[in-house]
This record gives structure tokens, sequence and C-alpha cells, in this order.
């Protein structure tokens, strides 16, 4: 076995062989012969191979981690639609019980709104109807209006409507975001809503 600091000619005894290990990682012999390594030892900084060594480490778990992360994002983005849907539903039934009346919320494929429905025509936004909020969906959540199970605006949406005993027609409204990944919010006659 030959060293570094050895020429080829000369070779190490395993005495020497250990010796130069235990130098190496920087446990003094019984002799205290390490003149030789203390410039090596006692130099500041990172040399070339720890900075790469550190690098292609940091770059093999970035590689593992983005991944996972951007599946989890596109997941709490979909989960906080969703939630964010269900609230509105609550507040348009809550809205129908406190004012008495019907009111409608109206679903496209980016947004939805929430109006108060006695107009002459039913599930559309009339002059005069009191409007409550319209909400976009965010950047990669759609309303699958294709899968949604309430009946049609007539305009190229969806609809459905709170009574003034917080009761409303059936339905589904199913939210899908940009890696097909879909949720859906269940309305029932009594004006139960839930997701799934």
């Amino acid at each position: 076995m030959l060293t570094v600091y050895d020429s080829l000619e000369n070779r190490v005894s395993g005495k020497q062989a250990i010796r130069f290990f235990l130098l190496f990682v920087g446990i003094r012999d019984s002799r205290g012969d390490n003149r030789r390594y203390d410039s090596v030892r006692n130099a500041n900084g990172f040399t070339l191979i720890e900075a790469l060594l550190v690098m292609f480490l940091m770059a093999c778990i970035s590689a593992l981690a983005v991944p996972n992360l951007m599946n989890w994002l596109n997941k709490a983005t979909l989960n906080g639609a969703v939630n964010n849907l269900k609230g509105s539903l609550e507040l348009a039934k809550l809205k129908a019980i406190q004012e008495n009346g019907p009111v409608a919320v109206n679903f496209t494929a980016n947004s939805y709104a929430i109006f108060r429905d006695t107009g002459a025509t039913l599930g559309v936004h009339d002059a005069g109807e009191e409007f409550f909020g319209k909400r976009s969906l965010p950047r990669g959540v759609k309303i699958d209006l294709s899968a949604t199970t309430f009946p049609d605006t007539g305009i190229g949406g969806k609809r459905t409507r709170f009574k003034g005993r917080g009761t409303s027609a059936s339905g589904t409204v199913y939210l899908v975001n940009s890696q097909g990944m879909a949720k859906k919010i269940i309305v029932s006659s009594t004006g139960r809503i839930r997701t799934e």
C-alpha cells in the first residue's frame, strides 16, 4: 500500500499505514510525530471536494423533496377551494334563512356567485337582486360542470337555490385540480352540506 506522500518505490508497512490513517483523521500517535500533517489539519475553510459533496447531497435531497412538495401544494390548494366553496354554500343557506327568501349560488368553471334570487328569472342574477359576493377559484382548480349535478343556468353554468327554510334541491359540485384529483361537495334536499 502506498501513501500520497511517499514515492512509488517506497513500500509502507502495516504500522506506518495505521499511523498515517490515524494522523489523517486527526489522532496523534504516541511519538507525537505529526509535524508533516499540521499544515493540512490547521487549514481553514473547505476543500473543493467537500463543497461539491455538500452540493451533490443538497441536489439529491431537493430532487426527492420537490415532487412531494408540489403534490402537497396542489392537494392543499384543492382542499382550500373545497372548504371555501362549502363555506359559501353555508353562507347562502344562512342568508336564505335570515332573509326568509330564496338565495341562489351560480357556478361557472372558474368562479361562483351568491345573490338573492327574487327576480323573474330563477337562478340568474337580475337587476335589483341583492348580490352577496363572487369568488374566483384558485389557479389550477376548476369546477367540473359536466359532472356537477345541479340544474343548468341556461348561460353556461350550474346553479343551486336555497329557500327560506334552508332547504335546497339536492345535488353535487365537483372540484378538480390540475393533476386530476377531485373532491365533491354534496348538498342534500334538507340543506345539509358535506364534502367527500
